[in-house]
């Protein structure tokens, strides 16, 4: 059966007299519900409620500021701050430790505990930008222990848009799809801006978690870190130095609060690593830890890996300072990924999937080159890293301003309830004035991995990904600049003749003519003929009822070097999921659209349509109405 995604829970009863055994705390909203009367975490140290914590009180926080030993600097309880996030209250302290007078509050110092009166109180997780003192905020250890109940379901991988913080500018999962692929022309809204995207000064933020970038060029770089909110530092990422994946194995960390902890998101040829701090160690063995003291992607359940870290330096800012980090050791996967902290098991080995880049550059004298790299498994993140590996090729590959064409393809290794299945996307793309990596950074095949891992009928376990792309100077292509109807009358059943004028981009003209042939029952009806490039229409499906059909429905598309010619009938059909329907009354289509669901059919026009390969590749779309005569009278 399809493994249903997780939904949010509803919120609890409250009650007074609950307590934060590990039975209540597995009612806990995944959020971080604040809990009324915390009794001793499973581990030694008692904890600090919010609910004693007054200001004026002294404590100490514990990080790492250099190396991989921590230590502590004194603070100060400023005030409590109630309900600052749902559900959740934070503390307010500051610090006068003479290294946190000069850098302030540090990025990767998330997760740091801080301890009052001797008693676990949370975890620094949140400061000021551009602030003059080093002020910062405490999530409760109450609202972190409630993830660490949670259950570990690695099949269960929400979409970002299931927890409010979709990071996507496209309708997402089958939705999405289903308009692109059917033709559909829908716009996604715009994104949803914060108001700390206006204003970054401005109010308490979580701190940055800094990724630590190894093997990317700079506009990957900089593509990673506006989609996923992160500050790309230069540093250890997992690289294996331009030899592939290196060896990160090692033995068993015995884990301490104040630790240093990355998350890998991608190791080998091209790695990253987001760093923190790791706030509590609980289990019997130790094996399960929480740490940052806010989400990383607020993804929810994760299986994304981590590893034990060595902090080079923190770097002064005046904005905000940041510790530049390395990973060193695989030591577990992190899986939650929630609004009070981020949980961890050591206890568990997570898998990467193996992702192989070929590059081959369009000037001759450079040889191409082969990229290595593994990336993390989860819904919204794994496209974005195979799509990063991609444009980093690309910057290498070449970007002269020069008129240059792309080829891309990319094979994608899956397995589904009925088995393995590999899935080949390949595309063209001509760039007049040298390629633009981000566009390439776009390519169907990135598409399809999203659509594919956000569908809704069942996990689909991607194995592995190899892609290639290969830049060549020149400019292979032609722009339909005028289509006519090369004759008088056109009536049903008739091969209409089609002129077609095509122009290259230096201006040169040639023409060719298509015949059509026009539907016999067509008669007394105005046709819709339109003629455009392969790579601007897709083929019509019928809607999935599983994601094998899904994954058929992705596959098809026309070749780049093609032409496509299509006459669109007046009337409807309707792509469902028992196929096509084209030969119904409109008034047997309309009865058949359900009500209430647009989703479960989408109309299109019927039509009739030729594909015709080309040596070039075909730019712009025209369209011209004819009118339909009866058919012709034969003696």
């Amino acid at each position: 059966m399809p493994q249903n995604r997780e939904s949010r829970p509803v919120p609890r009863h409250r009650s007074a007299a609950i307590t934060l055994t590990v039975c209540g705390a597995l009612t806990a909203s995944i959020f971080g519900l604040a809990i009324s009367e915390p009794s001793a975490a499973p581990t030694s140290t008692p904890i600090m409620p919010i609910k004693d914590i007054r200001p004026g009180m002294k404590g100490y926080a514990v990080t790492v500021f250099s190396g991989t030993k921590s230590d502590r600097f004194e603070i100060e309880v400023i005030d409590v701050v109630r309900d600052y996030l749902p559900r959740q209250d934070t503390v307010l302290f500051r610090s006068n430790d003479p290294r946190l007078m000069h850098t302030g509050i540090v990025g990767g110092m998330s997760g740091s505990p801080i301890y009052i009166e001797g008693k676990l109180a949370g975890a620094l997780a949140y400061g000021y930008s551009y602030n003059k003192d080093p002020i910062g905020g405490i999530s409760p250890i109450e609202n972190m222990l409630a993830v660490d109940a949670l259950p570990f379901r690695p099949k269960v991988l929400p979409h970002g848009k299931n927890t409010g913080t979709s990071r996507g500018t496209t309708r997402a999962g089958t939705r999405g799809w289903a308009d692109a692929m059917l033709g559909l022309n829908v716009s996604p809204l715009p994104p949803r801006r914060r108001p700390g995207d206006l204003n970054p000064s401005a109010g308490l933020q979580r701190l940055d978690t800094p990724m630590a970038v190894s093997g990317f060029g700079p506009t990957a770089t900089r593509m990673l870190s506006e989609q996923l909110g992160m500050v790309a530092t230069r540093g250890g990422g997992g690289s294996g130095g331009g030899g592939g994946t290196r060896d990160m194995s090692g033995p068993k960390k015995q884990w301490k609060p104040g630790d240093s902890l990355s998350v890998l998101l991608t190791r080998g040829d091209n790695a990253t690593a987001v760093n923190g701090t790791v706030t509590w160690v609980g289990g019997k063995q130790g094996e399960r830890l929480l740490a940052f003291g806010h989400p990383m992607f607020d993804e929810g359940p994760s299986e994304v890996p981590i590893a034990d870290a060595r902090v080079h330096v923190i770097i002064p800012s005046v904005r905000r300072s940041n510790k530049i980090a390395s990973p060193l050791t695989l030591q577990g996967t992190m899986v939650q990924d929630r609004q009070a902290a981020i949980g961890v098991r050591t206890d568990l080995t997570p898998t990467m999937i193996p992702v192989i880049t070929h590059m081959k550059p369009a000037e001759a004298d450079i040889p191409p080159r082969t990229y290595r790299s593994e990336v993390a498994k989860a819904v919204d993140l794994t496209p974005r890293l195979v799509s990063a590996l991609l444009v980093d090729a690309a910057e290498e590959a070449g970007t002269d301003a020069v008129d240059l064409t792309a080829t891309i393809k990319q094979k994608i290794a899956l397995t589904t309830s009925k088995g393995p299945r590999e899935l080949v996307v390949s595309e063209e793309t001509f760039f007049p004035m040298g390629a633009t990596p981000r566009s390439i950074g776009q390519a169907r095949g990135v598409f399809v991995m999203a659509a594919l891992l956000d569908n809704q009928f069942e996990v689909a376990e991607i194995r592995s990904v190899e892609q290639w792309i290969s830049m060549e100077y020149g400019d292979p292509v032609e722009e339909i600049a005028r289509v006519r109807v090369a004759q008088g009358d056109v009536h049903a059943g008739d091969l209409v003749r089609l002129a077609i004028d095509f122009r290259t981009l230096k201006g040169v003209e040639r023409r060719e003519f298509l015949e059509l042939r026009i539907p016999d029952d067509a008669a007394d009806e105005d046709v819709l003929i339109e003629i455009t490039g392969g790579d601007y229409v897709r083929p019509y499906r019928p809607m999935p009822n599983n994601l094998d059909d899904l994954i058929d429905t992705l596959e098809q598309s026309y070749p780049s070097r093609s032409m496509v010619a299509t006459i669109y009938r007046e009337q409807e059909g309707l792509s469902s999921r028992d196929g096509l329907l084209t030969d119904l009354p409109g008034s047997v289509l309309h009865t058949l659209q359900p009500r209430g669901d647009t989703r479960a059919a989408v109309p299109f026009k019927q039509m009739a349509r030729r594909v015709i390969p080309t040596k070039t590749l075909i730019e712009g779309s025209h369209k011209l109405k004819v009118s339909v005569l009866p058919k012709r009278a034969h003696p």
